[in-house]
């Protein structure tokens, strides 16, 4: 599958004499959380990243050319304990995940070209590791395409059409009388 990525990313990447980062961006239900792999923040986009450093891991990402769905993880280590209960609430399974992969200017935090937007996908489940002093949590992360596996939970009423951002659709109006009509074959 072809990319269109930076020609200025692009070439750092080709020299060599630039420092490879992740950007990470996940949502919340609290807020949106934006982190990057390196140390400090990152301004980029009007977003704040802030750097994880060592604390943060990536799983890797998968392709492949038959269609199912590829995932990835990440993982945040160093949680204090009495944290845990409020980052498990916060966690919103099917939020929507974003990792772009750049480079910054060997010692600066200036990033060089376009970030190449390398996975986009929504948060599927967590995992704990609990230690002595320490927790790490991980999140499974999906593709988009994970959905096509799941059942519909959606009923096909006119009720269901004008909460889901149909107020105007009619075509369902005459569903719930067809509950009561007995038909009679033969």
């Amino acid at each position: 599958m072809p990319r269109t990525v930076d020609s200025s990313l692009l070439a750092a990447f080709s020299s060599g004499y630039v420092e490879p980062v992740t950007l990470m961006q996940i949502q919340f239900r609290s807020q949106s959380c934006c982190a990057w792999s390196g140390v400090g923040s990152l301004a980029w986009n009007g977003l704040t990243f802030l750097g994880v450093g060592s604390l943060g891991a990536l799983g890797d990402i998968q392709e492949s050319a038959d269609v199912h769905a590829d995932g990835s993880s990440v993982a945040l280590s160093g949680i204090d304990p009495v944290w845990l209960g409020e980052s498990l609430n916060d966690i919103w399974l099917g939020a929507p995940v974003r990792r772009w992969t750049s480079a910054v200017q060997p010692g600066t935090r200036t990033l060089i070209g376009m970030p190449y937007l390398h996975f986009f996908g929504q948060v599927d489940k967590p995992s704990i590791y609990t230690g002595a002093d320490k927790i790490a949590i991980s999140l499974k992360l999906e593709t988009r395409l994970i959905n096509h596996a799941r059942a519909s939970n959606r009923r096909y009423t006119a009720a269901d059409q004008h909460a889901n951002g149909y107020p105007d659709d009619t075509g369902f109006n005459s569903v719930e009388i067809l509950n009561d009509i007995a038909l009679v074959w033969g």
